[in-house]
This record gives C-alpha cells, sequence and structure tokens, in this order.
C-alpha cells in the first residue's frame, strides 16, 4: 500500500494537483478495430459523394442562378457534362457573365492602394507578423496584375467565366478528396467513429455551402470591377482559402476529447 502511494506522487505537483501526461507522449494503440473501419468509412464517403455530385451540381446552379438575378450581374447559367472514361459522368454549372480589363482609372486607383496596403505594412506592431506576411504575400500579386495590365492587358488568358467554372469544378474535387484526406490525416487517431464522421460531414456540408457563394462573390468583384482582379482572387481568395476552411475545421476536431484523454483519468484514479 505505501509503495503504491508513492507510486503516486509521481504525479502530484507542489501544490497537491495532479500532473498529466501530455497528450504528445500518449501512444496510441494499434487494433484491427479502429484501423479498418478509418480505412473503410473515408472510402464509402468518397464513393457517396461521387453518386451525389450531380445533386450537388444542380444546387450550386440554383444557388448561383439566384445569386446572378439578386445582385443584378445579367448573364445565365447553363451545364456542363463530363466524363471519366466510360463508367462517370459528371455536370458543372458554367456562369454567363461578363468581365472586362481595367481601365486607366481603375489601374491608378488599384495602384494607389497597393501602394497604400504595403506602406501599413510597415507600421503593424510585429506581433501581428503573421497577418504582415499574408497581406504583403496578397500585395504581391496585385502587384504584378497591375504591372500585367498596364503593359499586356491583351494577352491576359481568362474570363470571369471560365474561371468561375474552373473553380468550381476544383471545389467539387476538394470536397471529394475531404474523407481520403481525414482518413490519413484524422481517423488515425483515438476518436470514436462518430466523432470521425460528425467532423467529416461538416467540413463537406460547409465547403458545399462555401465555394458556390464564395465565387459568386468573385462573379459580382469581376463583372464590376474588372479582370484585373482575377489573380488574387485565384491565389489568395480561391482554394487557398478551402484550405485554410478545412485546416480550421480539423483543429476544432482535433481539440475534441479522445480516448487517450481516458489515459489522464487513470492517472488520476492512480494516484
Amino acid at each position: 500500500m505505501l509503495r503504491r502511494k508513492l507510486e503516486g506522487l509521481r504525479y502530484r505537483g507542489y501544490g497537491g494537483g495532479i500532473i498529466y501526461k501530455h497528450r504528445a507522449l500518449l501512444t496510441s494503440p494499434r487494433e484491427l478495430t479502429k484501423i479498418i473501419p478509418s480505412a473503410i468509412l473515408p472510402l464509402l464517403m468518397f464513393v457517396g459523394w461521387l453518386y451525389t455530385l450531380n445533386w450537388v451540381s444542380l444546387a450550386w446552379a440554383h444557388i448561383l442562378d439566384f445569386w446572378r438575378a439578386v445582385l443584378g450581374l445579367g448573364g445565365y447559367i447553363t451545364t456542363s457534362y463530363y466524363h471519366l472514361g466510360d463508367f462517370y459522368k459528371f455536370s458543372v454549372p458554367y456562369l454567363h457573365i461578363t468581365s472586362d480589363p481595367p481601365d486607366y482609372f481603375t489601374l491608378l486607383l488599384g495602384g494607389l492602394a497597393t501602394v497604400l496596403v504595403l506602406l501599413i505594412t510597415f507600421v503593424i506592431p510585429r506581433r501581428y507578423l503573421p497577418i504582415i506576411y499574408l497581406v504583403r504575400v496578397a500585395v504581391f500579386f496585385h502587384a504584378c496584375a497591375q504591372i500585367f495590365f498596364a503593359f499586356i492587358p491583351v494577352y491576359f488568358p481568362y474570363g470571369a467565366s471560365g474561371y468561375i467554372h474552373g473553380m468550381l469544378i476544383a471545389g467539387l474535387f476538394l470536397i471529394a478528396l475531404v474523407p481520403i484526406l481525414l482518413g490519413f490525416t484524422y481517423f488515425i487517431f483515438d476518436f470514436n467513429l462518430a466523432k470521425k464522421l460528425l467532423l467529416t460531414l461538416l467540413m463537406m456540408l460547409h465547403l458545399s455551402i462555401l465555394i458556390p457563394v464564395q465565387y459568386m462573390a468573385h462573379a459580382y468583384i469581376l463583372h464590376h470591377m474588372s479582370l484585373l482582379f482575377l489573380p488574387i482572387l485565384f491565389f489568395v481568395f480561391g482554394l487557398p482559402f478551402q484550405v485554410m476552411t478545412f485546416i480550421a475545421f480539423y483543429s476544432w476536431g482535433s481539440s475534441w476529447r479522445g480516448a487517450l484523454d481516458g489515459e489522464q483519468f487513470r492517472q488520476e484514479k492512480e494516484a
């Protein structure tokens, strides 16, 4: 009994409280009851997404058409069909809108705003360094667009409609990869199956709503403010924004209590 009490003192702090082992030092046991469901579930969700993709595309078409009318963009919505070999076919909505190269006034205001934002980053407190770097990256892409449209605008190869359509295709397949990515990076941890399923479904549902609304906002900017903003929308507020959304959900899911956290309660009981 005395030996057990002395052993329990290893987990006591100077104030008498419990010192838990850091979760980074805990090891996850390899069990088939955990590995097999974690391998099968992402695959089933991936296949399920492929079967529902056409319905999602139809819903996106309605969302785009609704906001097109509300925002007064003009144009219209059509559907483009694709196929992967002879075994899988899918559709993606195509938003037809107009967008022109920037005029002299837009280039002038854009250049002044770019210089102003860059100067502001030099007076932001250093404790906000990640924000400073993010803003400077955005400034770099927009400055490149300014230079391009100032000298060789006729060689810009992209239009607003084609850009939006391409990004919608990329978004559909990004959502399809969510269960696969989580299968390799989240399902391997000791969260129960319900939490793994919940995080995956929440992430896919959120992206399914975010992507058409996000690119509708892009369409509004390109239609009313010219193609000058297409590079910064693509490089900063396009797929990178969706990746950051994935990371945010992943971080939230990783903060949930898992089976390994029970190790702390075992230590408290033994102590």
